[in-house]
């Protein structure tokens, strides 16, 4: 009797290896996608602090976004400007993300356990800079930051590497009535 239940978990177990053998040769198998697991959206919060612009050439400006990192964890976080980071826009009338703007991460940036951290991320456009800062330049410089704000609720950053959401939210309202 001891024998039979032996030999029913060596074929039980027999069977069971060359399922992942089989499963193994699969090829469908082998590119099911992985869940990497849920993306941390509390880890790392962003605020704006400011908006400007700055000029790339004559012919280009640069719309910079300024916002404040709050590391909430224990632990430092380094943002690290390539690949892994995954900057998108957020829409302010659908909430959906899109990547139609190319938005970049200034630098890299260091932020410590329990502190905060100032970050750049911009948006080049094409823009006719004035040789004068006059007021009707000034006036096409509002207008340049108002129709880059008119859709966007603000900006996501993807860190892969950490799995952190950083939600990095637009208060145009503000910045658009300023005199």
């Amino acid at each position: 009797m001891k024998s039979i239940g032996k030999l029913s978990v060596a074929a039980t177990a027999i069977s069971l290896l060359s399922l992942f053998l089989i499963a193994g040769k699969n090829p469908q198998a082998q590119s099911m996608p992985v869940s990497a697991g849920a993306w941390d959206s509390h880890a790392i919060e962003g605020t704006l602090v400011g908006v400007r612009v700055r000029e790339v050439d004559p012919s280009k400006s640069e719309v910079v976004f300024l916002y404040d990192l709050d590391n909430r964890t224990e632990t430092d976080y380094h943002l690290a400007k390539g690949p892994g980071i995954v900057i998108m826009s957020r829409l302010k009338s659908s909430g959906t993300l899109t990547s139609e703007k190319q938005v970049a991460l200034d630098s890299a940036a260091f932020v410590p356990a329990g502190n905060r951290t100032r970050i750049e991320v911009g948006v080049t456009r094409a823009f006719n800079w004035h040789a004068r800062m006059d007021a009707a330049s000034q006036m096409k410089i509002r207008q340049l930051v108002a129709d880059e704000t008119a859709d966007l609720g603000g900006f996501v950053l993807f860190d892969q590497s950490t799995r952190y959401q950083i939600e990095l939210p637009g208060s145009w309202t503000e910045i658009e009535k300023a005199p």
